[in-house]
């Protein structure tokens, strides 16, 4: 199996993401700056690149891919459901976050364990997407799978 371009591409980038959604919090935290031009690129590009990539993968899984272990699929759809769920609390808490630091309110201070809990969900989300990319192209069962498609072959 070939591992698909798009994956790959939406892991690395999606790691930037995460990198660039780390700085903003520590810039708005520490620094009482909120970075706008980073973020609106951030959602700029989840909403390009991420959203549409879940629903190619959501229709290319249901389509071409043999079936998945039940604890496989049940990580996939965790995956793909809290992802969406932590993008749309993205929009929202950096729409709030924006508005109050206008007003010169330090709003991930003010609210830091929200923002605290935020971060960790949100790469509960990303981490997960990496386990699956991990367990679909490089886990032990997978090589094994190649090794045997190989030799049929």
């Amino acid at each position: 199996m070939n591992i698909p371009f798009f994956s790959t591409f939406t892991l690395f980038t999606e790691t930037i993401v995460t990198i660039s959604i780390l700085y903003v919090f520590y810039s708005g935290y520490k620094k009482n700056k909120f970075p706008f031009k980073i973020v609106a690129i951030a959602l700029a590009y989840e909403i390009a690149f991420n959203i549409s990539y879940m629903t190619y993968r959501a229709i290319s899984n249901v389509k071409n891919e043999p079936k998945m272990p039940s604890l496989i699929l049940d990580l996939a759809i965790f995956h793909g459901i809290f992802s969406l769920v932590m993008f749309v609390a993205l929009l929202i808490f950096m729409g709030l976050a924006w508005k109050n630091y206008r007003k010169g309110i330090n709003y991930f201070k003010l609210h830091s364990v929200f923002s605290m809990l935020f971060l960790i969900c949100w790469l509960v989300a990303v981490f997960s997407g990496i386990f699956f990319y991990y367990d679909a192209y490089f886990s032990p069962k997978e090589n094994s799978a190649r090794v045997d498609t190989l030799n049929l072959a």
